[in-house]
Order: structure tokens, then sequence, then C-alpha cells
């Protein structure tokens, strides 16, 4: 069953929009972990803050930086907030860009 859920994920993480000559990328909004995690691998970091379940991923280096910050939805397992902060070079391409 959890290959079945990870062989899913990986099919959503294929698809992007476009619109307007403009790719919408890490759109994970409402999607399960196992989607972000076909992207970033495992967190590196999990807390539990006033029930909500938050991932990080440390990408880049000490110097130059990049953090991604995925806050779950209290009710389930999707995604409620994805977010990324740092060095814009770095993060770049975990950026979510919408369509």
């Amino acid at each position: 069953m959890r290959n079945l859920a990870v062989l899913a994920a990986l099919a959503l993480a294929g698809c992007s929009s476009s619109i307007g000559g403009t790719t919408a990328r890490n759109d994970f909004k409402g999607q399960p972990l196992g989607a972000v995690q076909v992207k970033l691998g495992a967190p590196d970091q999990q807390q539990t803050v006033a029930g909500q379940k938050i991932y990080t991923w440390f990408k880049g280096q000490s110097l130059m930086p990049c953090t991604v910050r995925v806050v779950m939805a209290t009710a389930g397992d999707v995604v409620d907030t994805y977010e990324t902060t740092g060095d814009a070079g770095i993060c770049s391409p975990y950026d979510y860009r919408p369509g």
C-alpha cells in the first residue's frame, strides 16, 4: 500500500501546469507529504507545534543556505503551507511559483 502511495506521488510530481508561459512548480498544497519527499528526500527536521507537523529541509551550504519548510494540515496528511527562505540562487529550484 505504501509503495502505491509513493508511485502516486511520483506521478503527481511529474505534472506541471503552464499559464501564460510561466510553469507552476512545487505547488504541494493539498498533496501528501510523499509528494514533497519525492522532490526533496527525507526531511532534515520534524517537529509538532500546536498540533501541526512541520517538516524542514536544509539545502545549500552554511554561507548560502536555503530552508524549505512544510506545514501539514491539522486534519490529515496533506500540505497546508510550503515555503522557502534563504539565498535566492539556492532556493530557486525549490520555490513555489504560481502559474
